[in-house]
């Protein structure tokens, strides 16, 4: 009868720390898997990144995207599609919670004082909106939520600041002993 007991309280022990370790090797594979999502994301990302890099260096690749919803000229599409990275960084820091909604406020207004900033958004807008509002991904269309709001305050609060006007032509002035 002693065997016995004894034996059932090893079986019992044996089957609780076989549990535990299956719960840790099964919280394992889940973060192990969370992290393989990180890491393709942030490739793809980075992939995404060099194109537009090589797009904005050379006008044949950059004709290889969607033409802008309006003519322009290379300039001024170089500056919308950096101004594209610029604005997806922002939306992976919201994403990430590295941004809250507060700051991500405050740096869209500064953004939208400026014609650029603007212009980017009234010709990605729609595409933004469109792809997260109603998505599965909450903090995506939150994020873009927020910048269309702050994008139509700046509209109200009156022009923008021409991107020929943000820097004074006469540059820096040195000061001599």
């Amino acid at each position: 009868m002693f065997l016995s007991s004894t034996s059932d309280a090893y079986s019992a022990a044996s089957v609780l720390l076989s549990g535990i370790a299956l719960t840790g090797v099964a919280i394992s594979l889940v973060y192990q898997a969370q992290q393989t999502k990180v890491i393709r994301d942030e490739r793809d990302r980075a992939t995404h990144r060099e194109m537009i890099y090589a797009a904005m260096q050379d006008r044949a690749l950059a004709a290889c995207w969607e033409p802008p919803d309006i003519p322009m000229t290379f300039e001024r599409y170089r500056q919308i599609c950096f101004t594209n990275l610029i604005m997806g960084r922002w939306h992976a820091a919201y994403q990430l919670g590295d941004v809250e909604s507060s700051t991500l406020r405050h740096i869209l207004d500064q953004h939208f004082r400026g014609e650029i900033g603007r212009l980017h958004w009234s010709h990605g807008r729609q595409r933004w909106l469109h792809t997260t509002i109603g998505g599965q991904r909450a903090k995506a269309a939150e994020f873009a939520e927020i910048v269309e709001e702050r994008y139509q305050a700046a509209i109200i609060a009156g022009p923008a600041v021409a991107a020929d006007g943000y820097f004074d032509p006469s540059g820096p002035r040195l000061m001599t002993q």
